[in-house]
């Protein structure tokens, strides 16, 4: 194939993986693994964080009601004898942002080094399989009968904090903590993606000076990859609230398990 074509057409196709794994419980870091593995669509750090405020852009748009809401209500809290019930929920999603945020400055370096393997993502995934069908055990470790909690939260920032494993998915091994602790299923998701926006804008700020080796050149293509990533993002976020209602969380572990054992084959084959 033309290598022109491929240089072409790898922005919208990892634009289209960017939207679909970052919210389905798949792993992004893990395909992106084993799709450089496999193919020359390498687009950079800066063509990767653009991809990632794409997708924050969905969750930003999808979750618009409840972030106004929370922030207003936020508002009118701190001003007033009321029960702080936001502003409860805010301390509990810092409280996981941060218990994430230490993880992931812990684990940076050696993820980017010794665990970019298709045998190591393989392998992950299987894991992720495993953790995608413990999603059944609804309440197992019930924590409280109540909204997210400090206990809940740190256990769920823990769990976020362990995705950055390529492999591991974000989004499930925070949604399935959750369901796992007790958690409605209806807010499951609502927690986990707007528990994605701090750790999206920090990645951003973190490698912010990345995006100095952009140029104009392309830039079009750059923009039209960012709007179909985020357009595919939305798409499956609405797919993956109708999961969450109709208890078909599990039904990604099948897939995650197949992909694990192909990529092992493929690390020998290679």
């Amino acid at each position: 194939m033309d290598s022109s074509f491929i240089d072409y057409i790898s922005p919208f196709g990892l634009a289209i993986l960017q939207g679909i794994t970052e919210f389905l419980p798949i792993s992004s870091s893990g395909h992106l693994v084993l799709l450089n593995a496999l193919l020359p669509v390498d687009a950079g750090l800066a063509f990767d964080l653009i991809l990632h405020f794409a997708t924050l852009i969905s969750v930003v748009a999808f979750y618009r009601r409840d972030i106004a809401g929370i922030c207003v209500g936020c508002v009118r809290e701190i001003s007033s004898p009321i029960e702080k019930t936001n502003l409860k929920f805010v301390g509990c999603l810092l409280v996981a942002t941060a218990i994430t945020g230490a993880i992931g400055l812990l684990l940076n370096d050696w993820v980017e080094t010794e665990l970019r393997s298709i045998l190591i993502v393989g392998c992950l995934l299987i894991i992720n399989a495993g953790i995608l069908w413990g999603s059944q055990k609804k309440g197992l470790w019930k924590l409280s009968d109540g909204p997210l909690n400090l206990k809940t939260a740190a256990l769920i920032g823990l769990a976020q904090g362990c995705a950055v494993l390529p492999g591991i998915s974000r989004s499930g091994s925070t949604i399935t903590t959750a369901l796992l602790l007790g958690v409605a299923p209806k807010d499951c998701a609502k927690i986990s993606f707007l528990l994605s926006i701090p750790v999206i804008c920090g990645a951003i700020l973190l490698h912010w000076h990345d995006f100095a080796a952009l140029t104009s050149n392309g830039i079009g293509i750059i923009i039209a990859a960012a709007c179909v990533a985020a357009i595919v993002g939305y798409i499956c976020l609405i797919l993956l609230e109708k999961i969450l209602k109709k208890a078909n969380f599990h039904y990604f572990a099948p897939y995650c398990l197949v992909v694990g054992i192909i990529a092992i084959i493929l690390n020998f084959v290679l």
